[in-house]
């Protein structure tokens, strides 16, 4: 089960499926993917050169690179494009102007295993040059390629920085760059909180940068991707100016279906499904189907809406605008300020408007396409889904409080009562099984069947309103926005189908081998695994000291205690591996280290140095009872202790491995 797997359920790719029954399909949504040519204006010669007003000249060349001339030419060649060891071909020295929004456009390039369309349009007033490249896969299967810019600056590279992204720890969005040319450039890559960020890779002094992207193009589509050059007159003022973007407002300036695709930055207020949202700018509008736009102040209080899992009613206050789906017995999405989505009937019929010339009028429900509340103070730039959350398969997500009581699983391992703090997510739409998919709060996930009909659960923000949802109806129950890896340390048991859990084997292993039957601890197991050639309950175990015995298990169930407090009993049968990256030492090796631990507080230095060098020959195996000793501890040793197990740490990374590092005899 790949981890990709839990996250593309909460894309609500299937979001608009309400149609005149819950759970219907809702093609008609779904408009054609844009094709790069879309025609019209007029053919100009290359180089094309576009003036902005703070004095830069923007000279366009074949395939659409650029450089700059006037107000210090510090672009030499920018917006360079390769996928693949590719750049696009071009048979000919000519672009299209864009008769509607004026973009220069170099139609179908051929790049690589891909076609390219590139739509440049120069921001006159505030003299960047913004770049919209749409890569388009002519296979049937899906295509992840990386895509590298590349930009070349004029003159020396005083200084440069990447710009951190100030929404996703450890991102960055941006190269800008003071150049000797008493001027600096921006190039920006990336959108504040995209999910697809790019690596940029650049020499302090030098006068070039790369950019690469890791993009997923899906079979037969398309994914479009941004990007922004500009020059300042300083470096701060460059950063600044890349931290002040204002993303909406970038994407607000393309057409629709192209918002739709663009892949690195974040538009997913915009569109629910392939449905964009409509939102006013000065005053509320209401969109017809016949196309009219209608202004003005809506003024419902409230919005009594019945679903399929019982009435639901929105505060005027937090809905942010409506989606009318069918065209005989149309339903209605309502979308809130937290990113729900709630499908349903309303109870009323009109939708009352106040126009801005005073004058108030009933819209006919069946004549609205959609309506939009405009923009209201305090409301997030982006949709934030780090609660829990129920998404249908209708298309529906909505905020609850998750069930008191435990939620029940049939699994391979027996039946299992989980309790949903320790709950990650459930996916009812599983893509390799019939059966649903369970991920824990831990990093364990395993497949099973949820026992459940039904889930009452209160809707979140909503004055305790209670509604029940069917589970046959639910495609994932979400309580973490992500569920989590385990960490470095965290003890994994691999098993058949791809389950994992996350936790220690737990008791005493009777392992019968060629010349004795041992008696093993399972905390003091650092690996155990079946042979490619196992027959029954053959194993191989791994120690804490790395001794490897391998036999047959007396018992043909492991019991194992996770991470998050649940026992299971996993049949021999069924393991793979499991590894421990701290096993718990001998009992005579624990006494020992003990024994080491109480001399980090002696009187004599030189015996508190010895000590701490004795720990840390002594290897990986000191870690865990370091980890549970250290609390109680004086100041000094706490020291000690930390300074060994930072250099065991040191120590396992350069090795790679989790052995022993020099055992030394006491």
């Amino acid at each position: 089960m790949k981890s990709s797997r839990w996250v593309a359920t909460a894309v609500v790719a299937t979001v608009l499926a309400l149609c005149t029954s819950p759970g219907a399909a809702l093609a008609q949504l779904r408009p054609a993917a844009p094709r790069g040519a879309a025609g019209g204006g007029s053919v100009v010669n290359l180089p094309h050169v576009i003036n902005d007003s703070v004095g830069n000249q923007w000279m366009f060349h074949q395939a659409g690179w650029m450089r700059s001339q006037g107000n210090q030419p510090v672009y030499g060649q920018s917006g360079m494009i390769t996928i693949s060891g590719n750049q696009p071909q071009m048979q000919n020295n000519q672009a299209r102007l864009d008769g509607e929004s004026g973009e220069l456009v170099f139609d179908n390039l051929p790049l690589g295993p891909v076609t390219l369309t590139r739509r440049i349009q120069v921001d006159r007033d505030d003299g960047y040059v913004r770049y919209v490249d749409i890569l388009r896969n002519p296979q049937g299967q899906d295509q992840t390629l990386d895509v590298q810019y590349q930009t070349n600056v004029n003159f020396g590279v005083s200084a440069a920085e990447t710009v951190d992204d100030p929404r996703r720890k450890g991102q960055s969005l941006a190269w800008v760059a003071q150049t000797q040319g008493n001027r600096a450039v921006a190039d920006v890559f990336a959108g504040k909180g995209s999910k697809l960020a790019p690596t940029i890779r650049y020499q302090q002094g030098n006068n070039s940068v790369m950019a690469s992207l890791n993009v997923t193009i899906p079979g037969n589509g398309e994914v479009a991707l941004m990007h922004l050059h500009r020059t300042s007159p300083t470096l701060q003022s460059a950063r600044d100016w890349t931290l002040g973007l204002k993303e909406s407002q970038l994407l607000r300036e393309l057409p629709s279906a192209l918002r739709r695709i663009v892949a690195n930055f974040p538009g997913g207020q915009q569109f629910i499904g392939e449905r964009e949202l409509l939102r006013g700018d000065v005053f509320d509008v209401v969109e017809l189907r016949g196309g009219d736009q209608v202004r003005g102040t809506l003024t419902d209080a409230t919005y009594q809406l019945q679903t399929f899992y019982g009435p639901v009613e929105l505060p005027a206050a937090r809905v942010l605008g409506l989606i009318n789906v069918g065209e005989f017995r149309p339903r209605q999405l309502l979308v809130t300020i937290d990113g729900e989505v709630f499908g349903g009937r309303l109870s009323r019929d009109v939708i009352p408007i106040e126009l801005t010339s005073g004058q108030t009028t009933n819209v006919p429900l069946g004549q609205v396409a959609r309506f939009g509340y405009r923009k209201r103070t305090g409301e997030p730039e982006e949709w934030v889904f780090d609660k829990p959350f129920v998404i249908m398969r209708a298309g529906d997500r909505v905020a609850v409080v998750p069930p008191a009581g435990p939620i029940d699983v049939i699994t391979r391992y027996g039946k299992l009562a989980i309790d949903p703090a320790a709950l990650a997510a459930v996916t009812f739409e599983s893509e390799d099984h019939g059966v649903h998919e369970v991920a824990l709060a831990d990093g364990s996930r395993f497949a099973g069947l949820v026992v459940a009909p039904q889930f009452e659960m209160k809707l979140a923000g909503m004055s305790g309103q209670v509604v029940t949802f069917p589970s046959s109806g639910i495609s994932r129950l979400q309580f973490l926005a992500e569920p989590p890896e385990p960490g470095e340390s965290d003890p994994t048991l691999a098993l058949a189908g791809g389950d994992r859990f996350v936790g220690v084997l737990a008791g005493q292993l009777k392992l019968d081998t060629a010349f004795d039957t041992l008696a093993i601890e399972a905390a003091e197991i650092r690996r155990l695994a079946r042979p490619p050639q196992a027959v029954g309950l053959d194993v191989q175990v791994t120690l804490w000291d790395d001794t490897v015995i391998s036999g047959q298990l007396q018992e043909a169930l492991l019991p194992c205690t996770l991470k998050s407090g649940l026992t299971v009993t996993v049949p021999v049968a069924l393991v793979e591996t499991y590894e421990q990256p701290e096993p718990r030492p001998s009992a005579g090796m624990i006494e020992r280290i003990n024994s080491r631990v109480a001399e980090l507080d002696a009187d004599d230095w030189k015996q508190r140095d010895r000590a701490e060098a004795e720990l840390v020959a002594m290897g990986t195996a000191v870690v865990p009872v370091l980890k549970s000793v250290r609390g109680a501890q004086s100041p000094e040793a706490q020291q000690r202790i930390d300074q060994v197990l930072n250099a065991l740490s040191k120590s396992k990374k350069t090795t790679g491995g989790g052995g022993q590092a020099g055992m030394v005899e006491q």
